[in-house]
């Protein structure tokens, strides 16, 4: 039940009423639903992969990433970009980040991530290590579950979501290491490499917003999935690791 519970909140796919919980314990799962968002972006990839043109399987495969969260994750690096780059007080940086008008650091925020994801895909297909298909949706909901445990979130900010924050309980990465354990399968030294990549830039994140405000917020934990996301479809453009 929890697992659903994580993919219906992660996710558009459809899960049973029952299944939603709210004590914030489906946080364990998140990796696990990046590992099926994968899985099916994978899939998606093959049926693209029969168009006659490849832009067309690299654009779907970038759609696909953003209409099966939602565009959830997207919001977040949006907001995420106008609250923090206004270099206004903390005060009026959330204000500005819980505004649901977009202005234009979001918009070149959007913009970028979108351009560097095309690129990566183009660059996994071009190498055909289709595995990052499947590893980089992992990795970003993995920063998800490290942010939620490590991090305190702000106080000030009341949302719908508030019950994941979940510091302190380190029972919920249980399931983190397992997109690494994939890649030292698969090769032990690219895992090496993906785990210091990894940890630098996700901790180099959580400690920035906490500095910058105090925390981090559901706008902040969307901007750093994105950011991990983008950054290891590049990576796998760069190291080939084959099925």
């Amino acid at each position: 039940m929890k697992l659903l519970s994580a993919i219906g909140f992660l996710t558009i796919l459809p899960v049973p009423a029952r299944a939603i919980s709210g004590d914030g314990k489906q946080v364990l799962y998140f990796p696990l639903v990046g590992l099926i968002i994968g899985t099916l972006l994978y899939c998606v990839d093959h049926l693209l992969s029969l168009a006659s043109h490849s832009e067309v399987r690299i654009a779907g495969d970038v759609l696909f990433l953003a209409v099966i969260s939602g565009a959830l994750h997207l919001d977040g690096l949006a907001d995420t970009a106008d609250g923090i780059f206004s270099h206004r007080p903390v005060e009026r940086i959330l204000e500005i980040m819980k505004d649901s008008r977009i202005g234009v650091m979001g918009v070149l925020a959007l913009l970028f991530c979108i351009i560097l994801k095309i690129a990566g895909v183009a660059g996994i297909i071009q190498s055909e290590s289709l595995i990052w298909l499947i590893l980089a949706p992992a990795l970003g909901r993995t920063a998800q579950v490290i942010g939620l445990v490590f991090i305190n979130h702000v106080p000030s900010e009341k949302t719908l979501a508030e019950q994941f924050y979940q510091r302190g309980k380190y029972f919920l990465l249980l399931f983190c290491p397992l997109p690494f354990a994939i890649i030292f399968y698969m090769n032990w030294v690219f895992a090496l490499i993906n785990l210091v990549i990894f940890t630098l830039l996700l901790f180099g994140l959580l400690l920035f917003f906490k500095k910058k405000i105090g925390g981090i917020t559901g706008d902040t934990l969307g901007a750093t999935t994105e950011i991990i996301e983008t950054l290891f479809l590049l990576v796998g453009g760069v190291l080939t690791l084959t099925l």
